[in-house]
């Protein structure tokens, strides 16, 4: 993305310069490009859904191919149009491909929220349980601190809560890692101080010490990943329905895009 950007900066200051034009042999060749790119984007949805297509490659590596053009493609377009709208076909065409890129972007970033399941994030979850509560013999991983152990739980059993009675929408949804990461520093400074303040007064020697910031920062991350899959569980199902209903508006969009690039290829070249 950063090096696209940077391309995108260049590309629109060498637009000032009229090196071409979209309708020369530089600017052609690049829409050309560009819209083959946003053309192939359409093998990934076939891909999973025709047939004889199935055996053709693993699916994520579509999925990576269908995220590169489909970030390259319009960035192309962009560039074939000299950062400029000539007519009102080309002007459709342009808000249609930026508004499937735009909403791609959104889809990804929904898609990484639910593409391990519910089912690997409780997984992932009831260990993390486990080794919290711990069993028998073995103590819990935070046994030394009740009171942090006891925080971590009582904030899980109200996320989780809020979830199933339907009540982490709106303010409480976006606000939630917001929360954990503000709660994730305070229990991170009490757990210094839980483990810290003895060895501190009982001025333990450079090896001690060593071995307790090693015991630190795995407590720590314990801490924040227990945080962050109660966060990733509570809002699974959340982003499960954001999913569907960006399907919903995505879908139309594509459909729109390539009968407007469509007309705009017969518009360029029949007038």
């Amino acid at each position: 993305m950063i090096v696209v950007t940077l391309l995108m900066f260049a590309g629109f200051f060498v637009s000032y310069d009229h090196l071409y034009k979209p309708g020369d042999n530089i600017g052609y060749n690049i829409g050309l490009v560009g819209g083959i790119m946003m053309l192939t984007l359409l093998i990934y949805p076939l891909r999973k859904r025709v047939g004889f297509m199935k055996n053709w490659s693993i699916l994520p590596k579509w999925f990576r191919w269908h995220m590169v053009f489909g970030i390259l493609g319009p960035a192309l377009i962009i560039f074939h149009s000299t950062f400029r709208i000539a007519s009102i076909n080309a002007g459709v065409a342009m808000v249609c491909m930026l508004l499937v890129s735009g909403s791609g972007i959104f889809g990804r970033f929904f898609y990484t929220k639910i593409h391990n399941g519910l089912y690997g994030r409780q997984s992932s979850f009831q260990q993390l349980q486990a080794d919290l509560e711990g069993s028998g013999d073995v103590k819990s991983v935070l046994s030394f601190a009740p009171e942090i152990e006891k925080k971590l739980e009582d904030f899980r059993d109200r996320v989780l809560s809020s979830s199933k009675a339907g009540k982490l929408n709106g303010w409480n949804f976006i606000s939630l890692g917001f929360r954990i990461k503000w709660f994730s520093r305070n229990l991170t400074r009490e757990l210094e101080d839980a483990m810290y303040a003895d060895a501190n007064a009982k001025q333990w020697n450079s090896a001690q010490m060593k071995r307790l910031d090693e015991l630190f920062y795995q407590n720590e991350k314990f801490i924040s990943t227990y945080l962050v899959t109660v966060r990733d569980v509570a809002q699974f199902s959340t982003y499960e329905k954001l999913f569907s209903l960006w399907h919903i508006f995505h879908v139309p969009l594509v459909y729109m895009l390539v009968f407007s690039a469509i007309w705009h290829v017969i518009s360029v070249h029949k007038y």
